[in-house]
This record gives C-alpha cells, structure tokens and sequence, in this order.
C-alpha cells in the first residue's frame, strides 16, 4: 500500500512534538501516520504501524463492533471520548484518555479519525488513592455500627457478599461492584440513630416505633448526600427499602426510578433478613427466604435480581458463616 508521506514535512514535527500519542486512520481501518509519542507508550515503531489495519496495531474489545470510535464517527457522531486501558500489539497496554476526532478532504468528505491517547496513569493512580480514602470512609462508618449493634453489622456483611456475587451474575464492572459493595457495607447506618431498645424488641413494634426504624434510610442519606462519592452511595441506600410496585419506603418509587444497585441491596438485605435469627422470630431457612423473594418476584423485588439471587444461592459459592439450613449451604 503507499501512503503519501506527511506534507509539507513540519506537519509531521508538528505531531512528534505532541506529548499525547496520535494515530491517523483512514475510513478503510488503515493506519496512516502516529507519532513519536506514540511509539513511546505503545513500544511500536511508525514504520511498523503505518499502512497496517488499525485493529491489528491496537487491538482492543471495541475493535470490529459498532462501539468502534472509527465506526462511530462514520455513522455521524461527533468527537468520541472515553477512559480505558490502549492495547497495543505485542500484549502491551496503557491506561489512557482517548479522543477520536473526524478529518475531512477538501471536499468535505469524511477522510478518516485522528485519534489522541493521553496518558492516564497519574489521573488513575490519583483516583486510586481516592478510592482507598473512600474505602477508609465506608470502613470507618461499618465499624462505628458494630460497636454499638454487632447483630447490623455482621447483617451487612452478609448482605455485602451477596451483593458482590449478584454483581458477578451481572457481568458488573469492577468498578460497578465496588460502588454495590460499599453501599451494601453501610446500608443500615441511618439505624445508628434507632435506639436499642427498639431494634432488640422481641415483641411487636407500636405505630412510633415503626415509624422510627423506617426512617433509617432518609438517616443515612442525610449522612451521606454531601460526600462526593465516586458511586451513587447515598441514593442506592435511601432507596433499598423501595419496592417495585410503589409499596416501600421512603418514597413510595416503582418500577426503574428506583436505582438498580438498590434493588440488588434490597433483594440481598431481604433474603438475609428471613435465613437469620431475629429477636422477634426465630432463623427460617435459606428455602423459606427464596420462597418469600419468588413469591413476590416482579411485584415487590426485581425479577432478574431475584432470578440471580436464586442462582447464587443454589451455586453454595457465598459463604454467609451461617449454619447450613434446609439442605443448602450458604
């Protein structure tokens, strides 16, 4: 294949002295110029990429699907923008910010994408160590939860681990399931502000008495709303106590106004509920909790989270350090 050469030739210093790298493809996937930059993050040289198929230069999970940037743009999007890890051939990748920008011939025709990669690797560890503060945040809140009500604290862990292998059955991000599991961790921290003597009634609650444990959710959102998470925490715990046909609390939302995080957490936080030992009635069994959630199944609890619920639960892969019950194990 010949390709021209860059013209007039500072157009092609022009891109070396770009610190991001720079690929032009053309609308057919062919690699027409990169950049010094380029062979600096990708280990490639420009003789080695030019005139190759972008897909075989940097092969990556949207190559050949219609999530393409190339394959985007010539459907007649504008710019496309996204974060992710660049690989490249040779098993070689970078966490980078890509943007792939439209050029046109002189005739206005699409020509092809020039497309930047900028380096992410401090913008990522920056937010790693952000997340880890994050997690010391979560950790911190669970642990003042367990000095004063052991039984709430080992209930959300519980609920964690279930929340995770949900997340699993979903395909979740890892970046998803690190959002559902701090969620899950603190979904009851509005109960730090019910007394005791309340959550360890053993007989029924009085009118007040429900109305004070069903105000735990709008408790730990006003706790949480102004934390600037990276997760939506406080809305996905004020909402796991809605049901999907408008029936829960706070609120009353239905349907998919209530976050899906949330209904995970309401499905996990319900099962855990009926398998273990309350001080008002005694642990019923793993079987009677997937009875209750299948009987309601799209009319309190979202059905495919159910249906996800029932497949972890009948896998035995999450141990809950709960006795077996009912012929399964946790």
């Amino acid at each position: 294949m010949n390709l021209t050469p860059c013209k007039p030739p500072d157009i092609c210093q022009i891109l070396d002295a770009m610190p991001d790298a720079v690929a032009v493809i053309d609308t057919d996937f062919n690699v027409r110029q990169v950049n010094a930059a380029f062979t600096v993050l990708s280990g490639i040289e420009k003789h080695e990429a030019t005139g190759k198929k972008c897909y075989d230069v940097f092969p990556g999970h949207v190559c050949n699907t219609p999530e393409c940037p190339l394959t985007r743009i010539k459907n007649g999007e504008g710019p496309v923008r996204y974060e992710g890890d660049k690989h490249y051939a040779r098993r070689r990748s970078s966490p980078g910010i890509i943007t792939a920008s439209p050029y046109f011939n002189e005739d206005g025709v699409l020509g092809g994408i020039i497309e930047v990669v900028s380096d992410a690797g401090p913008l990522y560890e920056s937010r790693e160590r952000f997340r880890k503060a994050m997690g010391g945040v979560i950790q911190a809140m669970s642990l003042t939860i367990e000095k004063r009500d052991t039984y709430t604290a080992c209930h959300q862990r519980r609920v964690t681990k279930l929340c995770r292998a949900i997340a699993r059955e979903f395909g979740f991000s890892w970046e998803q399931t690190q959002g559902l599991r701090m969620a899950a961790a603190i979904h009851d921290l509005g109960k730090i502000l019910v007394p005791a003597a309340i959550l360890n009634k053993s007989g029924d609650l009085s009118e007040h008495e429900l109305a004070i444990i069903r105000a735990h959710p709008q408790a730990a959102y006003d706790i949480l709303k102004d934390i600037d998470f990276p997760w939506p925490l406080a809305q996905a715990i004020y909402q796991h106590h809605e049901r999907m046909n408008g029936s829960g609390y706070p609120r009353g939302l239905q349907g998919d106004a209530i976050l899906f995080e949330a209904r995970i957490i309401a499905v996990a936080d319900v099962f855990d509920a009926i398998t273990c030992f309350r001080s008002y009635r005694p642990a019923v069994g793993f079987d009677a909790a997937m009875e209750e959630l299948m009987k309601n199944r799209g009319v309190l609890y979202d059905a495919d989270v159910v249906d996800a619920c029932d497949r972890v639960i009948r896998s035995g892969t999450v141990n809950f350090g709960i006795p077996e019950k009912n012929g399964r194990k946790a």
